[in-house]
């Protein structure tokens, strides 16, 4: 999107080698998986305008890419490259539309597809978020933005958000009145707060307690290794599998078990790319509870974009290439 392109006062980053990037985004954003040709150059760009309430910029790239990422705040995706497709445990999205938004709430994890293009986001401060959204709704609550959601928007509606974004990025001007950039950000946090309130996309019901259910996704994290029940699982949280279950739909946009495994692969992936000259992928998938590794291979490639034996070369070449340069 030609008009969202980084202005000349953005922080910007650019890079053709894939390990670059990597490292970038990983210190910027936490540990992800990424994963492209290696053969030709990245053409990699993405820059970045910082709000007092919001957070807005964009990326491109020159090749396809598998991104498996994790959303830190609510975020509005005003543009992804058309045909990207999102996997979230086992649901795989269509093909996304060039008229298409994408909404992805705090904390939520995916795995993104993408052919060469650009992608330009708004994310908005979790609390300012939650301030409007309760207002909006003083009597039955806020409501939340249950999962990952593509929207096809009328002309209008996209337009609106469109001429919104360009104003914050306008507004992060050096030496611009701060008043400009409250006006900006506050249209934008209304219009983001319009789309959360489609029918769609709220959940009203309840289910665990978000700090309960962190505690439980926590527990999970440090038991990764170990074997897992959904009955152990209802222990950890307190409740029955019914709750526990409707908790992870709306949290995660897959079943508590989906959510071990796909915790258990993303450790997979760390340890194969951070493996030593020993480590084999049978012993990391065994390790992690994997006993069918035609199986695993190929749930780790659904998620992770490449197979683990790729990781694992690639780690080894990268680890010879690190000896020669000492």
């Amino acid at each position: 999107m030609k008009s969202l392109s980084a202005p000349p006062w953005a922080n910007s980053f650019r890079s053709d080698n894939l390990d670059e990037i990597r490292a970038f985004i990983g210190n910027k954003d936490g540990w992800h998986s990424r994963v492209a040709r290696r053969d030709v150059p990245m053409g990699y760009s993405m820059y970045v305008l910082n709000g007092q309430l919001t957070t807005c910029g964009g990326s491109e790239s020159a090749v396809e890419q598998t991104v498996r990422g994790f959303v830190l705040g609510p975020i509005l995706y005003l543009s992804v490259p058309t045909g990207s497709t999102y996997r979230v445990g086992r649901r795989v999205s269509p093909p996304v539309a060039a008229n298409a938004v994408v909404m992805t709430p705090a904390g939520w994890e995916y795995t993104r597809t993408s052919p060469p293009g650009s992608l330009f986001a708004v994310e908005v401060q979790q609390r300012t978020l939650t301030r409007e959204l309760e207002a909006r709704r003083p009597q039955g609550g806020a409501g939340w933005v249950r999962r990952l959601e593509i929207l096809e928007l009328a002309s209008a509606r996209r337009a609106a958000l469109v001429g919104a974004a360009l104003e914050l990025m306008d507004a992060t001007r050096p030496g611009s009145d701060s008043r400009k950039l409250a006006v900006a950000e506050g249209r934008v946090v209304s219009l983001v707060a319009d789309l959360a309130l489609r029918e769609s996309v709220i959940d009203r019901s309840g289910g665990l307690a978000q700090c309960r259910a962190n505690d439980v996704e926590g527990w999970i994290d440090a038991h990764v290794d170990e074997p897992i029940t959904l009955g152990r699982l209802c222990e950890v949280a307190g409740v029955g599998a019914r709750c526990l279950q409707k908790t992870f739909e709306i949290r995660r946009g897959t079943s508590p078990m989906r959510f071990v495994t796909e915790r258990r692969l993303m450790a997979a992936h760390h340890r194969l790319d951070h493996a030593t000259a020993d480590a084999s992928v049978t012993s990391v998938a065994l390790d992690l509870g994997f006993a069918h590794l035609g199986r695993f291979a190929q749930m780790y490639a659904e998620v992770i974009g490449e197979s683990p034996s790729d990781t694992l070369a690639r780690r080894r070449s990268a680890a010879a290439v690190e000896v020669v340069n000492k």
